[in-house]
């Protein structure tokens, strides 16, 4: 429930307004009376270096050059009309000894002799500052007129006389021409009570109140208009806020029309302040122009009331971008083209997308035919179709991004459709590509969990097998130790011995394979020397080597090569592979072993003719429980290859393995470290 307090009072709003109007009025009038005055103000030179000091210097030098204009006239022979001469002797007496201080003395500039004065010769007895000016005052030529037949010139001057001559206006009657030479100024002693004695009398140095209270009352303007903007939209008996007949006005239109409104407020009181302080000071109207400005001024500041109170309601009641004229142009397009867009997808929603590409180039080339007519909507429509053509190229490069993030290894991306609703062929596939993505990374969490549970399943047989295995195995070397006398017997133990040692074999592989296929394995990198481990291998090797008919043929780095592995899982890999060559390469061959250090990589290759048919791929002979011997006559468990590629990725390096016929080559490579 919204609280009621002063801010919600009618008489107090309209008040308010009354107050800021008024403080509103005060400091336009202030701020300019401190510009005119500034000079007062800030305490520059004296009461002659003021701006009413200069003013009434204009207006006395405007008031002489009327008066010489009607003197002009009457010189050359013209004559003035009722009003001219009611005006020429109003000039006169203003500028009078007896009425003003001003004083002026006018020369021919030729001779120097005195043709105008307030008092002759001793016109400037009195003044310490005489300005001077030179004016023509010659007749004007405003008219001129040529004689094809006689040659002539016929032409007159501004007042009124005619002359006939061959040459033109600007080459005759020289005799006419005259220039005056102007000296004017004040009389220091100011005798007479005028506008230059009221610009002393009013000039004080330094005086800063009138620009204190102006500030004063700039702050209190300022003040009440932020009181105005917590007014605006309470009403006393209302829960919220509330808009009045000119709060649903569209906004857009009320902006204009009341700035409209203001500038043209501020205009005339900008000329009447104008008018009063450089053209009518000291005259009887004056004060109707400051009322005309101030009555102006209160029209503009009482619709800058209007307009921040509508605006502050609007804000507040959240209407006002809504209640404008260009929102509801907008809303009206938008629902426009819904309703195109429903009945397009209704009627062409089902063709293909041939038929609805030439559909949509034949209504482009409708459009631009019609639009053609009307050369003004060209660019608008172009426009248009250039916005749509960006806008559907922007949402097809998302679904790229997001099928290229699905391909690389993110299934779980969605791809954003927010921006595809005005195309329903890309809002189809986007939903479809993230419908796959569901699916995908459900299957690879499927997989997963199965791969887990296999692991899991592996390990807890593997270790189920221990117990038991190690109570045969220990039974079994007790029995090798007692003196059993029956060769039978004996062979019987020996048998039970080797198949114990396998089977405890090949549980152990069966845990390293599961630890290393799921990255459970520890692994301590550390700075191996490959060259050092490989020709240990192939020593302890060599025996095995021998019994089973094969020949090594190695070729070894020169220096020592180094790589970051773990020694342990490095050792189980070279121990593997050579295990490998021994259980299935075919007796006397060679198998070949290659050490080379290459592009940042230590490669280690082996490579053996295989005692059976390889028709298995080589990508299958790495899978668990896979052999070549698919008789299985050796006593492999398909697990060798397997652990030895796990634990080379393991460890960042790359195994591969390559089969051409009965040719079988692993390859290892690690990157070289020094």
């Amino acid at each position: 429930m919204m609280k009621h307090d002063l801010r919600s009072n009618a008489w107090v709003k309209a008040l308010a307004i009354l107050i800021t109007i008024s403080l509103g009025v005060a400091s336009f009038f202030g701020w300019v009376y401190c510009g005119v005055h500034w000079d007062t103000l800030f305490d520059i030179g004296d009461y002659t270096s003021s701006a009413a000091y200069g003013q009434a210097m204009n207006d006395r030098y405007s008031q002489l050059m009327a008066l010489l204009d009607y003197e002009k006239k009457l010189t050359y022979g013209g004559t003035l009309t009722y009003t001219e001469q009611r005006d020429y002797a109003y000039w006169e007496e203003v500028l009078s000894p007896s009425s003003t201080n001003f004083r002026y003395i006018v020369r021919d500039n030729a001779t120097g002799e005195i043709l105008f004065s307030s008092k002759g010769e001793d016109s400037l007895a009195g003044v310490s500052d005489v300005r001077t000016s030179v004016r023509n005052w010659s007749p004007s030529y405003y008219s001129t007129d040529y004689d094809d037949d006689t040659g002539m010139y016929t032409y007159y001057d501004d007042i009124g006389r005619e002359y006939t001559t061959p040459y033109p206006p600007d080459s005759g009657n020289s005799e006419d021409r005259l220039e005056l030479a102007i000296e004017y100024g004040v009389d220091s002693t100011l005798p007479v009570q005028d506008a230059f004695t009221e610009a002393r009398d009013s000039f004080t140095k330094g005086d800063m109140d009138y620009l204190y209270l102006t500030c004063i009352s700039t702050l209190s303007f300022l003040a009440f208009s932020v009181f105005l903007l917590c007014c605006a939209g309470r009403r006393k008996g209302y829960g919220t806020f509330v808009r009045n007949w000119q709060d649903k006005i569209p906004y857009d239109l009320y902006l204009c029309l009341s700035i409209t409104a203001i500038a043209g407020c501020t205009a005339i009181a900008i000329q009447g302040l104008e008018s009063v302080i450089f053209y009518y000071g000291g005259e009887p109207y004056a004060d109707a122009l400051y009322g005309v400005s101030g009555t102006a001024l209160a029209a503009g500041f009482g619709l800058y009331a209007a307009l921040l109170m509508t605006t502050a309601t609007r804000c507040k009641t959240h209407t006002l971008l809504r209640n404008t004229l260009i929102w509801r142009l907008c809303a009206w397009i938008g629902r426009g083209c819904g309703y195109i867009g429903s009945w397009w997808r209704a009627t062409f929603g089902n063709w293909d997308v041939t038929k609805r590409a030439v559909i949509l180039f034949a209504l482009y080339l409708l459009g631009t035919l019609i639009t053609t007519a009307t050369i003004i909507l060209i660019p608008f429509y172009q426009g248009f179709v250039l916005w749509l053509l960006c806008r559907w190229v922007k949402e097809w490069k998302n679904i790229r991004t997001g099928t290229q993030a699905i391909v690389g290894g993110a299934p779980d991306t969605v791809i954003d459709v927010s921006g595809m609703r005005r195309f329903p062929d890309l809002l189809e596939h986007a939903g479809q590509l993230n419908d796959l993505g569901s699916a995908i990374n459900s299957a690879v969490e499927e997989r997963m969990k199965s791969e887990r549970m296999k692991a899991e399943l592996i390990t807890n047989v593997s270790h189920d097998l221990k117990t038991p295995l190690t109570s045969i195995i220990n039974y079994v070397d007790l029995l090798k130790k007692e003196d059993i006398q029956d060769e039978k017997a004996k062979e019987y133990i020996e048998v039970l011995d080797r198949k114990s040692q396998r089977l405890k074999k090949l549980t152990e592989d069966l845990v390293e394979a599961s630890k290393a296929s799921t990255g459970a394995l520890t692994v301590s990198p550390e700075r191996l020397g490959v060259t050092q481990l490989v020709t240990q291998a192939l020593g302890e090797y060599a025996e095995k080597f021998a019994d089973a008919g094969l020949t090594p043929v190695v070729s070894l780095t020169e220096e020592e090569v180094y790589v970051s592995a773990d020694g342990r899982h490095f050792w189980r890999i070279l121990d593997n592979l050579m295990g490998n060559c021994v259980k299935y390469a075919m007796p006397g061959t060679r198998v070949y072993l290659d050490l080379v250090s290459w592009d940042g990589y230590v490669t280690l290759s082996l490579k053996n003719i295989s005692a059976s048919q390889l028709n298995v791929p080589a990508e299958q002979l790495m899978e668990r429980f896979v052999r070549g011997d698919e008789s299985r006559t050796t006593e492999g468990s398909g697990l060798g290859l397997s652990i030895a590629r796990s634990l080379t990725e393991l460890q960042g390096g790359l195994f591969r393995l390559d089969v051409d016929g009965d040719l079988f080559k692993a390859v290892v490579s690690f990157p070289e470290i020094k």
